[in-house]
């Protein structure tokens, strides 16, 4: 089966019909400056914080309510997930910070026709 990424136990991609379009990756590198009164600031290094990942996409129908609730499943159980790219590659822990939902095209039942969604991911690092 073809996926774009797997977390933990959950797939993205368009075989389960919740696949996402648009994946940002933040790196910091550490660096802070410290504020100097009679010159420019001292730059210093602090030590490299997590990595994030936000995960965004658009999915059809009660389908993406669902997943989402997949997801928010996974979310509650409070431990680190196994991130792994549709290449392959092992991208090490990842824990769920936020999964933000956007519902419209509603219909009289409730269910949502159009579902816009943001997941937020941070690197586990229990160094």
């Amino acid at each position: 089966m073809k996926q774009q990424m797997a977390l933990g136990s959950f797939i993205f991609g368009l075989s389960r019909n919740f696949a996402y379009s648009t994946l940002a990756r933040k790196s910091d590198g550490g660096w802070t400056e410290l504020p100097i009164l009679t010159s420019k600031p001292k730059s210093s290094q602090t030590g490299q914080k997590p990595e994030t990942l936000t995960v965004s996409g658009t999915s059809m129908y009660a389908i993406a309510m669902e997943r989402l609730d997949e997801l928010r499943a996974l979310q509650a159980l409070r431990v680190p997930l196994p991130l792994i790219d549709g290449i392959g590659r092992n991208w090490g822990l990842w824990r769920i910070n936020s999964i933000d939902e956007n519902q419209s095209e509603v219909i009289d039942d409730g269910t949502a026709m159009v579902v816009k969604w943001v997941i937020g991911l941070s690197e586990f690092n229990n160094a």
